[in-house]
Formats: structure tokens, sequence, C-alpha cells
């Protein structure tokens, strides 16, 4: 039997570096605020019923928010987004939702008009996950953009489909 030492932070998060993800805008509405932060910790976990999970930071603002109003959308951004994505970042509170255009699905959480994908979720259940909590969505709503490509990120930096692996010849 295998016996290895604990792996430390620093070497999982350089790990976690090589793997690619989607980058997603998780948005929310509290008593008319909106709130909202980028994640790429964001996958699929039953297509009956249709559920997503995301995992966001207790210490964030986005989670008071998210957990009072028990619904958000997760907006996955496409790679013509990209400045969308590093603004995002750098804005905080509200200024974030002047950058692009934003409407309402069902949940009323705001969703980006051009994103790849907004999945428009009611929170379904949390589990506590070490400084995070894992988000249990339901999707109630799924709207799409007729064509483009995710945006990822990957070893520290977006890239694209193309970009995201140098190609072997």
């Amino acid at each position: 039997m295998l016996h290895a030492d604990p792996v430390n932070s620093e070497e999982f998060k350089q790990g976690m570096r090589r793997l690619a993800a989607a980058v997603n805008i998780v948005s929310t509405l509290e008593d008319g605020h909106p709130g909202g932060m980028l994640a790429t910790a964001v996958c699929s976990v039953s297509a009956d019923p249709p559920s997503l999970l995301a995992c966001v930071n207790r210490g964030s603002r986005t989670h008071s928010a998210l957990i009072q109003s028990a619904a958000f959308c997760v907006n996955v951004l496409a790679d013509d987004q990209l400045m969308l994505a590093r603004d995002f970042l750098s804005h905080k509170g509200a200024a974030r939702f002047g950058l692009c255009r934003w409407t309402t699905l069902v949940t009323g959480s705001p969703a980006i008009d051009d994103a790849m994908i907004n999945f428009d979720c009611k929170v379904s259940e949390s589990f506590d996950a070490g400084t995070h909590d894992i988000i249990v969505g339901r999707v109630v709503s799924v709207r799409r953009r007729a064509n483009g490509a995710p945006l990822l990120y990957f070893e520290g930096d977006y890239r694209n489909l193309a970009k995201a692996m140098p190609t072997t010849a």
C-alpha cells in the first residue's frame, strides 16, 4: 500500500493550474442589489433533474447574497469576452454590472445578454467543503448563444480552445 505525505495547498494549487476550466460569472440578486464573482469551479451534477454546482468561498460577499437570494445564474463566458472577465475581476460591487448588458431569466438573477450560456438556477442544497460551500442549483432556465467558443483558464491565464494546449505535429 502506498503511503504518501499529505499534499500541501501550494502543491495542490500548482496541480490545479494544469486543469483547464471554463470561465464563468456567477451572479445573483439580493434585495434588489446585484452581486457576482468570477468562478472556474462550476460543473454539471445531473441531467435529471437538470442541476449544476458552484463552489463559493464562504468569506465572499457573493456567498452571503447567493444564500440569501436562494438563486443564481452561471454565465459561461465566450472567448471574445476576455476583457469582460478581466474588468469584472478588477471592479467591485455594483460597478461590475455596468460592464455589459444584463437581463433576467426565471429566477430574477442577472444574466449576461451575450454570454456563451446562461444557466439560471434555484439553490437546492449546499455542502460545507473547507473554506467553500458547494452550492447545488436546480437549473430552471437555459439560454445559449448561437455560436462561439468558451473562454478558458489554464496555467494562470485566460485561453481559448486553440491556445489552451500546444499542438503536436
